[in-house]
């Protein structure tokens, strides 16, 4: 082993000797007795130290770096020859001896048998070849000095040398040494020079510019033509991103153009490139040997790209070359790279990237990017945000950004109206009542809140057709992003568009943007959207996403976390915490049926909607058994000849009817769109129709407690299930005259979930929501209990302890009245609660922790004291809380 002593001069330096080092060293002292050699590694002593000249060496032990004792052998015509060592003999190269600057009689200093101290710089085991060196910076183990750039310029370069065949010696005034550099015959003059010595005389003055550097000889290379000085472009050091220069064409391939610059460096002109358009056959346009100007793409690992397009080339704007070059409103040429459904990817020089979105590609409304773009192309665009540190640049084909007057009061969230232009198979062009000519598109989604409706709507628009009510979502360039969905008209002044309109723990309608495997993205008012991590999103976490939303859902969704800092926001879906607190999503549904069977009318030749007026909700009519069938009896009408009746077995209330009977039957639902007719034989609904005819006295003959009583909004009632639809319940409520109500099974975020079961007959209990009038298309509205929790299959007793509420239990509460100590809440069905000044914060620093909250709001809460008892149930309060600890 070898020992280094920490008084080595090496210890001494600044630079610390490591584990794993490698060292030059030399050895001091052996101790045989303990094994150990000793070595110092003090640069002087390294660089004097000679092998000494040992009986029986061979090559093998030779190592480069190891300095000799030579002797002059002979003379070579590029170098000398020595003996060393005694056995062995090694070359030295002409650039590699004692004098930098060798003249051309430099052989007299060299006689034979001089003695010389030389350092061996390879050896080839092969040949039994060696190569040393008498320059004197190496042979002092040092590094020859470096006194010029590549690139360089040097006006009065001496001549030292001429070597007939090969080149020049060149003495360059550099300071503080002077360079020698050598120029190869070939760098010498633009044309072939045969004899050098005739053009050259030793001791003149050259112009010469520095092609290389050769550090091991210390020695430069030069090239003395023309052409080297009249070019920008020398070296890649010279190339800059966006130049335009002049370059020769030196080859063709499939793949693009290699062209050299008049420095001599070579760039690629890829195919895309070489010219405005696509080239099907690059060879009939660029014919090697001819010179074109091109601007430089880029220059990575001395690989350089340029461009011959024509736009590129002759481009008068910035160049835009790194992202911080990229301020707002610069406007620019690139050229498109990809072509997606989101929008357009551009690249500029240097590698520097943007994408241009959608609505920023200038498209008329319905088309696509692709029919317009095509890759390759030069743009000419507008950056309209940048961040450098994330190497993001958002851009816009539209120069002038489009700026929507006041008088048209159209911005995000208004609410406007439109007349039908085209249809195509994604989208509904329309024209909007503004003072200036003013498009904008409907999504397929966005035409209702139910999914089913949405083909079906689509399927019977026609140019003409009026909407009365659109919502302004976005506004992208000269088209404005429309939506019919009633859900978001009806809560457009309470739909956010900024991050700083949230506010958490409230319940905002959406609509769902975009699905992952990790959950959904939800979409507000322009491109403000939250997302739901998938366990948010559903109650019953074993189903998948795409199996319980689709893209273009309405939904209501909770915020949970607004995080002002990386501007995300995070929203819940679930079913249990976003249940609706009213009956606007089977009004959307009854409202939409009956706009389609209008349009499906006025599209049909001899069918109108006059055979509705003599069906109304609860009347008699009276029908002629036409059928009878496994789930009922099929009812025929005389004025009515597409019309038809059904009756379910349970609805025929016990009596037998044959073919061609006539009967009297109560409606209890109206299918316009299918041209059907629920009725029923039950007693208690034809009772309930022959009482409308009796008279005032008639009325007051009856018991006091028979009389029905009028019903209320927000009234919680027992009901029974008449007839079970696909979205919705038909239901009777036997304490009010057997009123007819009806009740949605699915609500906004459970469109694709399996719903709870219902059977016929079955008692249930829900609240009055909205009266029969026309804007509830003369329905009465009800809100099932069961609609705010989670789907169960089990019994009926496990689901009725479900969904009572208990100390603890997490609630959706909306805001009824605000006092300054504390706010009025309702929830659930006909439950009241209160919110005290105190359960607002965690900490109670806030003067007036009510003022992010208003009337009308719905807020996350938790139940933290059961109401007191009361025969009055409105006076019963339930305390809650709303601090963000106790929702977490």
């Amino acid at each position: 082993m070898g020992f280094l002593p920490k008084n080595s001069k090496a210890e001494s330096r600044d630079s610390e000797v490591k584990t794993g080092q490698f060292l030059q060293g030399v050895v001091t002292r052996i101790d045989k007795t303990r094994k150990v050699v000793y070595l110092s590694s003090d640069p002087d002593t390294v660089s004097k130290c000679v092998t000494k000249d040992l009986k029986g060496i061979s090559i093998d032990l030779l190592i480069p770096g190891m300095m000799v004792d030579a002797r002059v052998q002979s003379t070579l015509e590029n170098g000398i020859m020595l003996s060393f060592l005694t056995y062995f003999t090694g070359t030295v190269d002409m650039f590699h001896l004692q004098n930098t600057f060798p003249t051309s009689n430099w052989k007299v200093d060299y006689a034979k048998n001089k003695k010389v101290n030389a350092r061996i710089l390879f050896i080839d085991p092969s040949t039994r070849a060696v190569g040393l060196t008498l320059n004197q910076h190496l042979v002092h183990n040092s590094s020859p000095p470096s006194c010029v750039k590549v690139g360089d310029i040097h006006d009065n370069a001496k001549v030292i040398r001429v070597d007939r065949g090969m080149g020049l010696l060149l003495e360059i005034p550099s300071t503080p040494l002077p360079t020698p550099t050598f120029v190869n015959v070939s760098d010498v003059a633009e044309d072939e020079v045969r004899k050098l010595e005739n053009k050259f005389k030793e001791g003149s003055s050259v112009r010469v510019r520095i092609l290389g550097y050769r550090h091991l000889e210390g020695l430069a290379t030069g090239i003395l033509k023309a052409s080297a000085f009249e070019g920008s472009v020398f070296t890649h050091s010279d190339v800059k991103p966006g130049m335009v220069t002049r370059a020769k064409i030196i080859a063709v391939d499939s793949f693009g153009a290699i062209v050299q610059f008049p420095g001599g460096v070579k760039a690629l002109c890829p195919l895309r490139h070489m010219s405005e358009f696509e080239i099907v056959k690059p060879r009939k346009k660029f014919k090697v040997g001819a010179e074109l100007f091109f601007r430089v793409l880029g220059c990575k690992s001395k690989r350089i790209t340029v461009t011959h397009k024509k736009t590129l080339v002759k481009s008068k704007l910035p160049i835009l070359s790194s992202y911080s070059d990229a301020t707002d409103g610069l406007i620019t040429h690139g050229w498109i790279t990809k072509i997606e459904k989101p929008g357009c990817f551009v690249h500029f020089y240097n590698g520097v990237q943007g994408f241009a979105p959608r609505s920023e590609l200038g498209l008329e409304p319905g088309s696509d990017a692709i029919s317009m773009y095509q890759v390759g192309q030069v743009v000419k665009c507008r950056v309209t945000s940048s961040i450098a540190a994330s190497h993001r640049i958002n851009l816009s084909f539209i120069m002038k950004p489009l700026r929507f007057s006041e008088e048209d009061g159209i911005k995000m969230g208004s609410v406007v109206t439109g007349v039908i232009d085209k249809v195509t198979q994604s989208l509904v062009t329309v024209y909007v009542n503004a003072k200036d000519y003013m498009k904008g598109t409907i999504a397929t989604e966005h035409l209702t809140d139910h999914h089913e409706h949405a083909a079906l709507m689509k399927s019977v628009l026609k140019p003409g057709y009026k909407f009365d009510q659109l919502l302004v979502l976005d506004i992208e360039s000269n088209n404005l992003v429309l939506t019919a969905k009633y859900s978001l008209i009806k809560s457009a002044s309470q739909l956010p568009s900024d991050l700083s309109q949230i506010r958490p723990q409230s319940i905002v309608h959406g609509y769902i943007c975009n699905l992952i495997e990790t959950g959904c993205f939800v979409r507000f008012l322009g491109n403000l959207t939250a997302f739901s991590p998938r366990s948010k999103a559903m109650d019953d976490q074993r189903s998948q996403l795409s199996e319980a939303f689709y893209v273009g859902q309405s939904v209501r969704s909770n915020i949970i976390d607004v995080n002002n800092e990386t501007s995300r926001i995070t929203v819940s879906l679930k079913q249990s915490c976003c249940s609706s607190t009213d009956a606007s999503f089977l009004q959307e549904y009854f409202l939409s049926e009956n706009k389609i069977a209008d349009l499906q009318s006025s599209d049909s030749k001899g069918r109108d909607l006059k055979w509705v007026e003599g069906f109304n909700i609860g009347s008699t009519v009276e029908g002629k058994i036409q059928e009878s069938k496994e789930f009922g009896v099929v009812v025929s009408f005389e004025k009515h000849n597409d019309v038809f009746g059904f009756i379910t077995h349970h609805q025929l209330g016990g009596a037998m009817v044959e073919a061609g009977a006539i009967v009297r039957a109560a409606v209890l639902d109206v299918a316009k769109t299918e041209r059907l007719v629920d009725l029923s034989l039950k007693l208690e609904f034809l009772d309930k129709s022959r009482d409308k005819s009796f008279n005032s006295l008639t009325h007051k003959k009856k018991r006091k407690g028979e009389m029905s009583k009028d019903l209320e909004v927000h009234q919680t009632v027992n009901a029974v299930v008449e007839i079970v639809k696909e979205n919705y319940l038909v239901l009777s409520i036997p304490e009010h005259n057997y009123a007819i109500g009806y009740a949605s099974v699915t609500d906004y975020n459970t469109q694709k979930i399996s719903q709870k079961q219902f059977l016929i007959g079955q008692s249930v209990s829900a609240t009055v929501m909205a009266l029969p009038i026309p804007s509830t298309a003369g329905r009465l509205l009800l809100l099932l209990k069961s609609i705010s929790e989670v789907t169960d299959t089990s019994s009926s007793k496990k689901a009725k302890r479900k969904s009572s509420y208990n100390v603890g239990s997490l609630i959706q509460a909306e805001i009824t009245e605000i006092k300054p100590l504390e706010m009025r809440l309702k929830f659930g069905i006909g439950f009241r609660g209160r919110i005290h000044i105190t359960e607002v914060n965690d900490t109670c620093l806030l003067e007036n922790p009510f003022s992010n909250f208003r009337v009308g709001q719905t807020v996350s809460a938790r139940i933290i004291a059961k109401a007191g008892r009361s025969d009055n149930k409105k006076s019963q309060m339930w305390d809650l809380s709303i601090k963000p600890k106790m929702l977490e």
